[in-house]
């Protein structure tokens, strides 16, 4: 069996049945194998969107998203997509071609002779190192299943993450004996990812315990820790046990408790929603469990971050339990299912949820200019559809408008990228959520300025035919960037067409790709051109014509919302 033969097998044994890639020379022998395979290949245009599109189907399917790339150039260009992973623990496994072996600069104390020698070659590597978990090279063939082995359960276990597998182009090409592989054997781990569990868990489960049945307010952020873990089942039992008051950090978890919860509050965070901020400065048990409260939950003002309350942080990471902008009273180092389920255990009664008020959206207190569409207006008609489909989001106010209004049904996913928000990255998530979804419908939202990144993935909508409704949010620009220089500077530069930066008629640019097109232009256009979206049963793409200055919600800084206990 050749190499590229034996990897295409145990993708589709061990890991998963689909493969998003770029073709090219560096990695024709891996190439040739994957289309003689019984997997799945979808290719995509750029490596960028060919690994977006991996995090996408990774985040729906809770296994590595499988990504294939050449060499040189396509490492490169898949850098930004692997780096969201990493970000936000998205299991990813990366298969990249490298030149010969033969062909690849010796190094002196770590330090390449020269800066190339074969065409195209590039230390790929040492980029990938500080974003992966697990970065090597193939140097020895028969030590290809210990590698990909290896390259699995790092991904899958402890804080899920991508790995970097680099196979040179003569490597692939070997042919294998399969005595080979036994005698350089399988690998296993030396030791649990996962820290110590046993008694410790259980008595922080039963301290935690004795501090949410003494509180008057106590308050869960329940993260998407949870979901990696495999814990929803857990958390659903502790929420029907306790009827503990409970929010999700915005643009990272909030599809893990919905309102058909009665005593979830919404989406937590700088930009998230009024009460879900009131229960964070107000509570006085704060329990975050699977959630690693970066700035945007805890805000830059992070001293201030729910400070009447005393801090429980359950994490998988105990870096995250000790990094400076944070002071958790109680840090419990556990995976979250494992703690979740001790907290089930314990002899913990309805916890007696506090009132909050919990207030809707009113699109007239948000009232845009004359002759565009409200955004809030628009979300809210949207709210009415039944059909949960999943929803991707990129970033800007096509994301952080999305998920302040959004009513999700039960089991309704809500894809955006919290880490590192990269522009360009709703397209492509919305591609491998919608193929991890069995090819069925999916909603994407992008900016105008964010879907130029990788507006070239319409073709790969277009030509698998998948049927992802896309609603350009066109603001003339790029509106959170324009709303900061504008605050800063009072002047904008480098952020719309009147500023340096110009964007074509989405109204031309769809027909090319095949695509129909529907533009939404005002309120009054609004019931019509969404039936037209919603009811069409494949890709089409609704151009929505927003307020540049679009009125949105007031940014939450932590402790703005606090009362005296």
């Amino acid at each position: 069996m050749k190499l590229s033969d034996y990897v295409m097998w145990f993708i589709k044994e061990q890991v998963a049945d689909t493969v998003f890639l770029m073709s090219g020379g560096g990695i024709m022998h891996l190439v040739d194998s994957l289309g003689k395979s019984d997997l799945k290949a979808v290719c995509c245009h750029h490596e960028q969107a060919a690994a977006i599109a991996a995090e996408g189907y990774a985040r729906m399917k809770n296994v590595p998203g499988v990504v294939l790339v050449t060499t040189g150039p396509g490492g490169t260009n898949a850098l930004t997509g692997i780096a969201g992973a990493w970000l936000d623990s998205i299991p990813m496994l990366v298969i990249a071609g490298q030149v010969k072996r033969a062909d690849i600069t010796p190094r002196e104390d770590g330090v390449p002779v020269v800066r190339q020698t074969g065409f195209q070659e590039l230390n790929v590597i040492d980029m990938m190192k500080p974003i992966t978990k697990y970065a090597v090279t193939v140097d020895r063939p028969q030590s290809i299943r210990r590698v990909l082995q290896k390259a699995v359960y790092l991904a899958t276990h402890g804080r899920p993450g991508p790995v970097f597998v680099e196979i040179p182009l003569d490597a692939q090409a070997t042919e294998l004996d399969l005595a080979d592989l036994e005698e350089c054997g399988s690998w296993y781990p030396a030791m649990d990812l996962l820290p110590e569990q046993s008694d410790a868990v259980l008595c922080f489960a039963y301290k935690v315990g004795q501090l949410l049945r003494s509180a008057k307010r106590p308050l869960l952020m329940a993260g998407n820790g949870i979901r990696l873990a495999g814990g929803v089942d857990a958390l659903n039992r502790f929420l029907e046990k306790t009827w503990v008051n409970t929010v999700t950090p915005m643009f990272t978890a909030d599809d893990l408790v919905t309102r058909d919860y009665p005593y979830y509050l919404g989406r937590q965070g700088m930009s998230g929603n009024r009460a879900a901020n009131y229960a964070v400065d107000n509570c006085d048990v704060l329990l975050v469990i699977g959630e690693r409260l970066q700035l945007t939950q805890t805000s830059y003002d992070h001293k201030n971050f729910a400070t009447q309350a005393t801090k429980i942080m359950v994490d998988i990471d105990l870096g995250e339990l000790q990094k400076n902008t944070l002071s958790i009273d109680m840090p419990i180092w556990c995976d979250a299912k494992t703690f979740l389920e001790a907290l089930c255990a314990e002899d913990i009664d309805v916890l007696a949820p506090w009132s909050v008020p919990i207030e809707r959206i009113d699109p007239a207190a948000h009232e845009c200019a004359k002759g565009y569409l409200n955004v809030y207006r628009f979300l809210e008609r949207l709210n009415t559809y039944p059909d949960p489909m999943p929803i991707v989001t990129a970033n800007g106010m096509a994301s952080v408008a999305s998920h302040q209004a959004l009513t999700l049904k039960n089991g309704q996913r809500f894809l955006t990228n919290a880490g590192l928000g990269h522009m360009g990255s709703g397209l492509p998530m919305a591609i491998g959520a919608c193929i991890a979804n069995g090819y069925k419908p999916v909603i994407c939202m992008e900016g105008d300025g964010s879907i130029m990144l990788n507006l070239q993935e319409l073709q790969t909508i277009e030509h698998h035919k998948l049927p992802i409704k896309i609603f350009i949010f066109n603001n003339n620009g790029y509106y959170s960037i324009r709303n900061t220089h504008q605050n800063y500077f009072n002047n904008v530069f480098a952020a719309d067409s009147t500023s340096g930066v110009s964007f074509p008629s989405f109204y031309r640019i769809a027909p090319a790709f095949g695509l129909p097109i529907v533009r939404i232009c005002n309120d009054d256009e609004l019931d019509v051109g969404l039936d037209q979206v919603m009811r069409h049963g494949g890709p089409i793409v609704c151009e929505l014509a927003l307020d540049p200055a679009q009125p949105m919600l007031e940014r939450w800084s932590a402790g703005m919302l606090r009362e005296a206990l």
